[in-house]
């Protein structure tokens, strides 16, 4: 139902073109153009694009000077087979609302469901792995400290729980 992938600060701002759709002549064979149309987005309203509030987000956050340091998070929940078409739109915002909690409204990025493709439609969900920082102060980057092993094995449960009781 969900999966996860890591984003270094090279790969941010080609995924971001990617999930919103921004790539003129896409190499994903699978997107119909047709249908893009029936995208729609869920993160914040902002007055700037994603990837301009990414930029503004990570100059508040103290970034280790490492060439590998994860920038950004981005989950794919995929609705069910089994769920009734008129219960996507619902299934999809109590997954973004599951989400925000988790992460942090202040660290989404971008939140977008894809129905443009074959296959099930699917949220992409991206954040950037916020922490506090004991040493510097303020807060960090440090996708070790949010997508902890335990993160990681309670994810699907919590997830599941959140959708059975919305």
């Amino acid at each position: 139902m969900a999966s996860s992938a890591k984003f270094t600060a090279k790969a941010v701002v080609n995924q971001l073109r990617h999930i919103e759709r921004q790539i003129k002549n896409p190499g994903n064979k699978e997107i119909d153009l047709e249908r893009v149309h029936m995208d729609y987005f869920l993160s914040p309203q902002r007055d700037i694009s994603s990837y301009s509030y990414y930029k503004k987000r990570i100059e508040q956050l103290y970034v280790y000077n490492r060439a590998d340091v994860i920038y950004m998070v981005g989950w794919v929940i995929t609705a069910p087979r089994d769920l009734p078409q008129n219960d996507e739109d619902n299934f999809f915002l109590e997954c973004y609302r599951f989400l925000e909690q988790r992460y942090g409204e202040e660290n989404v990025v971008s939140a977008v469901v894809h129905k443009d493709e074959e296959g099930q439609p699917h949220l992409h969900f991206c954040f950037i792995p916020a922490v506090p920082d004991k040493k510097h102060g303020g807060e960090k980057l440090c996708v070790n400290e949010v997508l902890t092993p335990r993160e990681m094995n309670d994810f699907h449960p919590a997830l599941q729980k959140h959708l059975t009781e919305n």
